[in-house]
């Protein structure tokens, strides 16, 4: 196989790059509860929880927010427990690949690479099971708003 002119295929299950996820009106869905770096066996997660500040309830969901928020790649491994212990549904881990760099600090990556853009949203219904799809459809309930 000659990369990149011919490419793998990937499973719909593959567990790559971790994004951080926005809710419907943009805001950050990450209310920096600890439980994904508590359910981490590589402790590759850290963060620093903040309070959200008068005005700035567009970008942040809740009252307290991660003010930063790491995952060490060079530690992670990629077993999809950060996703299952989120109560908010703020990370998923993607179809993307991680890139390369020679250099180890280039691999903490921060909030500026993990959290989705407005405009450029990552769509991760393939990670979600048909329950958990049908369940977000139930708009009544408080964590579907």
């Amino acid at each position: 196989m000659r990369y990149p002119e011919k490419q793998r295929e990937i499973s719909q299950v593959w567990r790559g790059h971790h994004v951080l996820k926005r809710d419907d009106k943009g805001a950050e869905r990450c209310t920096a509860c600890g439980l994904c770096a508590v359910a981490c066996p590589a402790e590759a997660i850290t963060m620093v929880a903040a309070e959200r500040k008068k005005g700035e309830e567009n970008l942040y969901r809740e009252e307290k927010y991660a003010a930063t928020y790491e995952i060490n790649m060079l530690r992670c491994i990629f077993c999809g427990l950060c996703e299952e212990a989120c109560p908010k549904e703020a990370i998923f881990l993607t179809d993307r690949l991680v890139s390369t760099d020679y250099g180890r600090n280039e691999f903490i990556f921060g909030k500026d690479k993990l959290v989705e853009k407005v405009d450029e949203r990552i769509d991760v219904t393939v990670r979600q099971t048909e329950q958990v799809l049908a369940f977000k459809q139930q708009k009544k309930l408080s964590h579907n708003k």
